[in-house]
């Protein structure tokens, strides 16, 4: 129970004494509900009047345990939000989902150590202290070409220069994987795990510069895979010496997309391939033709030589028959024997061409037509 005295201001309308807010002290009205002041909830079952004071009866206690309920309510809401917020807290610190090509690396500040690495697919429970470090390990790669505006290269095109001090940008993409076994030792060389900007792609600009200046400006274009092929092995070389990897690099491949030369250099080269290509084909055609030519030659001279040869074994042959004819003739006059056997060996020769045949034996002699007989057997 509560007892509310009013002071000398009066009620408006009933002339007594205003009551007083149990809460705040301030002045309110008889038939008030709330406390203008403080916004308290004040209801009066009954008044008295004793000695011209003017004392308020509030019935308190259903009120008191209502804003206790309320404030018990709210209460458990509190702690039940902060019980659910810490265990998603503690979840989200202990379990470490680590994905396929990642490898996972604890760091614990208390006992100030590091291990792993824990390799994925998998999930993994851990301290709420301890701190997680996922390391790619699978195929990663470093793009290096344009002029830094394209969204998929890393870099722009690296600035080189030739023997000959003709400046080229050269295009490259290099991939590469890292070992897991050597995980550890590369975070502690780098835990803001930024090898691939701070040491891969300095040592791949590095090379490349060192490469292009040991050729000219035309062999860039004429030995291009030659030149790549020197590119590749001299990276692969300095990564695997770099101590700071650690050997980590297990896998390294090297495209060389592009050496660009100044426009006018480049058509000047390309005219004088052209004419390079040209004077070749000049070149191949001469000693074709002079193969083609010293082809007939020999052709002519194996005819030749062939043809002679025929004509001495003639020769001999007709000298044999001659000298033949004369022993089974046993006659002295070896030349007439000679002149008619020549005759024959004529008239065989001219024969299979010949239907009539005509012979004279003087110059005032009548001459002597013969129809000479043909091999024809076609009907009439």
């Amino acid at each position: 129970m509560c007892n509310i005295h009013g002071d000398s201001r009066l009620d408006a309308k009933g002339g007594g004494i205003l009551p007083k807010c149990p809460f705040c002290g301030a002045e309110i009205d008889a038939d008030a509900k709330f406390c203008t002041k403080c916004g308290a909830r004040v209801r009066f079952e009954a008044e008295r009047k004793e000695g011209g004071e003017r004392i308020m009866v509030e019935n308190s206690s259903g009120e008191r345990r209502g804003r206790l309920k309320s404030f018990l309510k709210a209460t458990a809401v509190t702690i039940l939000i902060a019980t659910i917020l810490l265990a998603a807290f503690f979840s989200s610190a202990m379990f470490v989902n680590v994905p396929v090509g990642y490898g996972l690396i604890l760091v614990d500040p208390l006992t100030k150590s590091i291990q792993g690495p824990i390799l994925g697919p998998t999930w993994y429970l851990k301290a709420p202290w301890v701190q997680g470090v996922l390391i790619y390990y699978a195929v990663d790669s470093l793009g290096m070409w344009g002029d830094g505006t394209d969204p998929y290269a890393d870099y722009p095109s690296v600035k080189c220069f030739s023997s000959d001090q003709l400046e080229m940008t050269v295009d490259v993409m290099v991939r590469w994987t890292l070992d897991p076994d050597k995980l550890l030792d590369l975070y502690r060389n780098y835990p803001n795990l930024n090898w691939k900007d701070k040491t891969i792609a300095s040592i791949v600009r590095q090379t490349m510069r060192f490469v292009t200046a040991n050729f000219t400006a035309v062999e860039t274009v004429e030995k291009r895979e030659y030149i790549a092929a020197v590119m590749k092995d001299e990276i692969w070389k300095r990564l695997q010496s770099e101590a700071t990897l650690a050997g980590a690099i297990s896998y390294f491949e090297f495209d060389l997309r592009n050496i660009g030369l100044p426009p006018q250099y480049t058509a000047a080269i390309e005219a004088k391939l052209v004419a390079e290509q040209q004077k070749l084909q000049a070149e191949f055609e001469r000693e074709r033709i002079l193969i083609l030519a010293n082809a007939s030659a020999q052709e002519e001279i194996i005819k030749a030589e062939g043809t002679a040869r025929a004509k001495i074994i003639i020769a001999n042959g007709t000298k044999e028959a001659i000298r033949m004819a004369i022993e089974a003739a046993g006659i002295t006059n070896s030349s007439r024997i000679a002149e008619i056997y020549l005759w024959v060996e004529a008239l065989k020769e001219i024969s299979p061409n010949v239907n009539i045949l005509i012979i004279t034996t003087g110059e005032a002699s009548i001459p002597m037509i013969y129809q000479l007989p043909t091999n024809s057997t076609s009907s009439p």
